[in-house]
């Protein structure tokens, strides 16, 4: 469902989708700023996404909501000005946009409602943007996108039905 995925690589939600990019084989991308730079550090160079001349804040949001068909933000409690700029960006340049608050929602019902919107709106290259890591938000962040996006894409089902690769015919 997902075939490619859009971040900016900032701790928390974007890295989490970058690393889930990387986990689940899908193709990413994204916008970060100048030097690789992001809250505390630098960006490894294995993450596929580019540096942005401009070191704005709104210039990077806006050049990865471009890049993709449509944008996630998965956050905690309100949105906070950064959220809502996204939102503001996204309906500029007529992108659809969905926020999901974690802290209402339990993960199988993120997974339903990204499911549905992105059926809803026909996208498959997603920019991943929301909460990022500390701020006692949630100190599983990371870990909750990564099974928002496994669950997206079928692979938390698949691995509690049971179902594995086998080499023998099970048609009978």
């Amino acid at each position: 469902m997902i075939k490619k995925i859009i971040s900016g690589g900032q701790p928390g939600v974007e890295i989490a989708a970058l690393d889930a990019a990387i986990r689940l084989d899908i193709p990413h991308a994204g916008w970060c700023y100048k030097d690789r730079k992001i809250d505390g550090g630098i960006l490894a160079k294995k993450y596929n996404v580019k540096e942005i001349d401009n070191p704005s804040y709104f210039q990077r949001l806006e050049k990865n909501i471009v890049d993709s068909e449509g944008t996630v933000v998965l956050s905690y409690g309100q949105l906070v000005i950064g959220s809502r700029a996204v939102r503001e960006i996204a309906e500029k340049n007529d992108k659809p946009y969905l926020n999901v608050n974690l802290s209402k929602h339990p993960l199988d019902h993120a997974i339903a409602l990204t499911r549905k919107w992105m059926t809803k709106h026909e996208i498959s290259a997603i920019y991943f943007t929301g909460t990022k890591t500390g701020g006692g938000l949630s100190p599983n962040v990371y870990d909750e996108v990564i099974q928002v996006i496994e669950g997206i894409c079928g692979v938390a089902r698949e691995q509690f039905l049971g179902f594995e690769e086998q080499d023998k015919d099970t048609s009978m």
